[in-house]
């Protein structure tokens, strides 16, 4: 029974672990921010509240109780009774429920509420960012020099290796912001990535 208890008191403590999920933020010195479960160098941890979880409790055991023979005692003065073998009824043993800290149903939509909020916000705010890179991205795109530089790779019949080295270096040139832009906005889409994940696993 010692060990039912401590097997019970063991998964209410991994299960209410693992509904506390802990949500880093990162800012460099670029101002690049960046969401993640697992801990990081110069990160802060976001104040949100904890998720709890009433785990199942532990179902009784079983436990064997022996009967009292029955023996069938003849009428007759110098008949012997006639032993029986003893049946062995299986009776279930509830076991007491664990004592674990309830938390309030009031307190705990309040806790999931501010959660959630907290997590829209940051989530409204990275969309946002994302759609102000992508929009640079395509301005970028547009931008003369490096149209003129694809121009006259294009235009230019059978270049030589040094015209093909030249017009490789103009476009880089042209089109580095681009290159910048782009993985700003793969950061953000790795962001808005994780920022859903958490939301998934709030309760609607």
């Amino acid at each position: 029974m010692k060990t039912v208890w401590i097997a019970g008191l063991a998964i209410a403590a991994s299960t209410t672990a693992l509904a506390q999920t802990t949500i880093y933020k990162h800012v460099d010195d670029s101002g690049r921010i960046t969401y993640s479960n697992k801990p990081m160098k110069g990160a802060v941890v976001m104040d949100l509240e904890p998720l709890t979880t009433i785990p199942a409790t532990p179902t009784g055991n079983l436990v064997a109780r022996p009967a009292t023979a029955v023996a069938a005692v003849d009428k007759s003065e110098d008949s012997k009774p006639e032993a029986r073998p003893a049946v062995a009824i299986v009776t279930p043993v509830p076991q007491p429920k664990p004592v674990l800290a309830a938390v309030a149903v009031d307190v705990q939509r309040k806790r999931d509420s501010d959660r959630r909020r907290i997590l829209e916000d940051e989530l409204k705010s990275e969309e946002e960012s994302l759609g102000v890179v992508r929009n640079a991205i395509l301005q970028e795109q547009q931008n003369p020099q490096l149209v003129a530089a694809v121009r006259v790779a294009q235009q230019t019949s059978d270049p030589t290796p040094t015209q093909l080295a030249e017009f490789r270096s103009n476009i880089d040139k042209a089109s580095g912001r681009i290159r910048g832009l782009q993985a700003t906005a793969a950061e953000h889409e790795k962001n808005i990535e994780a920022l859903k994940k958490e939301l998934g696993a709030l309760k609607p």
